[in-house]
């Protein structure tokens, strides 16, 4: 008798936990951005919402380098990667795009650069969204 109240009582806890838990988990939704700059220097910075992580990015940006995108780029899955690409020409310039692996990240800001016509373009960085780690 003591064992199935017992593992009555260990269920209902678990439930409850389970219960707490779910909100939490929700509230800790994070948005990981990239603002690059000509330097490189760039970090990966974080956010509750896009738009935070937007602004933490360019603010980041801002304390290293004059030379900012102000144009971050955003993900809120934190197992993709940024590539941080710059080209020289038709000037300097440099951006990032975030995707499930290096080949895909580098494919999309190579797409942004050849649509507004630069080239002469290279990866400088991959970082990794959900540490900021550089790959």
């Amino acid at each position: 008798m003591h064992r199935k109240l017992y593992l009555a009582l260990l269920l209902s806890l678990a439930v409850a936990v389970s219960a707490m838990l779910r909100p939490a988990v929700a509230q800790q939704k994070r948005w990981a951005a990239i603002d690059p700059n000509s330097e490189v220097s760039s970090p990966v910075v974080w956010g509750a919402t896009e738009d935070e992580a937007r602004q933490r990015a360019i603010d980041a940006c801002k304390r290293l380098s004059k030379s900012c995108a102000n144009g971050p780029a955003v993900t809120d899955d934190l197992r993709e990667v940024f590539a941080v690409m710059c080209c020289e020409q038709p000037r300097t310039g440099c951006a990032a795009s975030a995707a499930a692996n290096r080949r895909d990240a580098a494919r999309n800001v190579q797409r942004m650069f050849a649509d507004a016509g630069y080239a002469n373009c290279s990866v400088r960085h991959y970082f990794q969204a959900g540490t900021g780690k550089k790959q």
